[in-house]
């Protein structure tokens, strides 16, 4: 009735058994896929901030109002800050150091671990900036808060338009925390950390 031997005998043949190839090509094609993506949606933001910006610009230009150039002064800085702030969180996961394996690993758990810190981070600075903009607002302007709060651009990017970033960001952080488990649980197995 002694099953130790067994046991041990069960254990060591486990221990022994290769372990399981990935699909080192395949994540070598997400990652540059990863990255293509990125690179696109950098590009994309990057025009609508400058579009955003002009579109402030102009409007400061057209209207008479003083306050119209604090707008655009507004507009700037917070774009500088929310870009600031992405360029300091995707650090480290623009392309891998190399084309191994290890390194596609590295750069794909680095980026799940950025996208899951950015959502919380993401948010607040979306309420931060509706909130200073309304602010200003109703400072410069001298726009009643209840008359600010029942615009159509804040029924949009306020009402509507923050609980659904909001939900977005944490289903995509949600995404991530699984894809993270499964590629830390990846480069255990291949020894790799």
């Amino acid at each position: 009735m002694n099953a130790m031997p067994e046991l041990n005998r069960l254990r060591q043949q486990w221990q022994e058994q290769p372990v399981p190839d990935a699909d080192a090509a395949a994540l070598r094609q997400r990652v540059a896929a990863d990255t293509r993506a990125h690179t696109h949606t950098l590009i994309a933001l990057s025009i609508g901030t400058l579009l955003i910006i002009g579109a402030t610009a102009f409007h400061a230009l057209r209207s008479g109002q003083p306050g119209a150039w604090f707008a655009v002064f507004y507009t700037a800085a917070f774009a500088l800050l929310v870009w600031l702030v992405a360029m300091w969180l995707s650090r480290g996961t623009w392309r891998p150091r190399d084309e191994s394996l290890a390194a596609c690993l590295d750069v794909s758990i680095r980026r799940c671990r950025s996208v899951i810190v950015a959502a919380p981070i993401g948010i607040v600075l979306y309420i931060a900036g509706l909130i200073g903009s309304l602010a200003w607002r109703q400072r410069l302007l001298g726009v009643e808060w209840q008359q600010l709060l029942d615009t159509p651009a804040m029924i949009i990017a306020g009402w509507i338009g923050a609980p659904l970033y909001a939900i977005g960001m944490l289903v995509n952080a949600q995404l991530q925390r699984r894809r993270l488990a499964f590629l830390e649980r990846l480069r255990q197995q291949l020894g790799e950390g």
